[in-house]
């Protein structure tokens, strides 16, 4: 990895969300959408069983080392805490993705924060043997008193922020329809004022002096299209084949997927509800490739490193 300002920075992550958030984000009611009421015994870990893996193996294809968000109450389950050890072993950095994943994390009181983030750093700690310093919220909505949560708990950086007038758009309209149905989603919209913050890292400093990186989310300069797992899934050889040239023009691509984005729809059999999600639209025959391919492109022409690693030279 350089260090040099002039270098093409690029991170690749992913967040290990289960079948179970998904539910939630959809507004499907008695699908074990809330945190709580995920139970360890039943929970359907397809995403670690299955998504990971097929990462682990993407990963070790194009010599990159990537970081793992992960949702802490998941480690209950003995698949989960075996699939982790892998990640761990193939030297992945894991990250803390909260521990229960609540949507609206951002809202919740100064108690309930200090549970999710300082319990669920302490047990994945515990489970990787790793300081884990980053941190990603769900649905990628901060507050004032989130990032100072953050902080507190002991992390070095944060990679929440999305700055994607399309995407950020494109979510709070899909919020409002779900709403229109009589089925509201759980995911929360994000405030304007973050739709054009920075695209690339930085040291926030807080009011109250303290200070944390941030890690913004993937996006391409100008127009500020999402590059992530998800967008490249649903555009396909023919989005890859049209971005590709602005690669060269980014200077910091922090490439976002999801376990559920390997994941086959018909393989796999998942329940039909979770067409909902773009990249079940697609096989796993035609989304393997396409990744692999920006994978490649990515590492040919960025440096590539874990956000950790990042977060030491802002």
């Amino acid at each position: 990895m350089s260090t040099s300002p002039a270098a093409l920075r690029a991170a690749v992550n992913v967040d290990v969300d289960g079948l179970y958030l998904y539910d939630r984000v959809h507004g499907h009611q008695g699908g074990a959408g809330n945190s709580a009421e995920f139970d360890a015994k039943s929970h359907d870990a397809r995403v670690w069983t299955l998504g990971v893996p097929r990462f682990l193996d993407l990963f070790a294809r194009v010599g990159a080392k990537a970081t793992f968000f992960v949702v802490a109450q998941d480690l209950a389950s003995a698949e989960v805490r075996a699939v982790l050890a892998d990640v761990v072993a193939a030297g992945h950095e894991v990250g803390n993705h909260s521990l229960t994943h609540p949507y609206n994390l951002s809202r919740l009181s100064g108690e309930q924060l200090r549970e999710e983030l300082h319990k669920a750093r302490a047990i994945l700690q515990d489970a990787t043997g790793q300081a884990v310093a980053g941190f990603r919220a769900p649905g990628y909505v901060l507050s004032a008193d989130l990032i100072h949560a953050v902080i507190d708990a002991g992390h070095t950086y944060d990679s929440s922020r999305f700055p994607s007038p399309a995407y950020q758009g494109a979510k709070a309209l899909i919020i409002q329809l779900y709403r229109l149905r009589g089925r509201p989603s759980g995911s929360i919209a994000e405030a304007p004022a973050v739709w054009l913050g920075p695209r690339t890292p930085y040291r926030w400093t807080l009011p109250s002096g303290q200070n944390i990186v941030e890690l913004p989310i993937g996006t391409l300069p100008g127009l500020r299209l999402p590059l992530i797992a998800t967008s490249v899934i649903a555009g396909g050889e023919a989005l890859r084949l049209a971005t590709r040239p602005l690669l060269l023009n980014a200077d910091w691509l922090n490439f976002e997927c999801h376990a559920i984005d390997l994941l086959d729809h018909t393989g796999d059999q998942l329940p039909a509800r979770f067409l909902a999600q773009p990249d079940q639209r697609v096989p796993l025959q035609a989304k393997w490739p396409v990744m692999l391919r920006t994978l490649e492109d990515l590492t040919a022409t960025h440096d590539v490193a874990t956000l950790a690693a990042w977060a030491e030279h802002v």
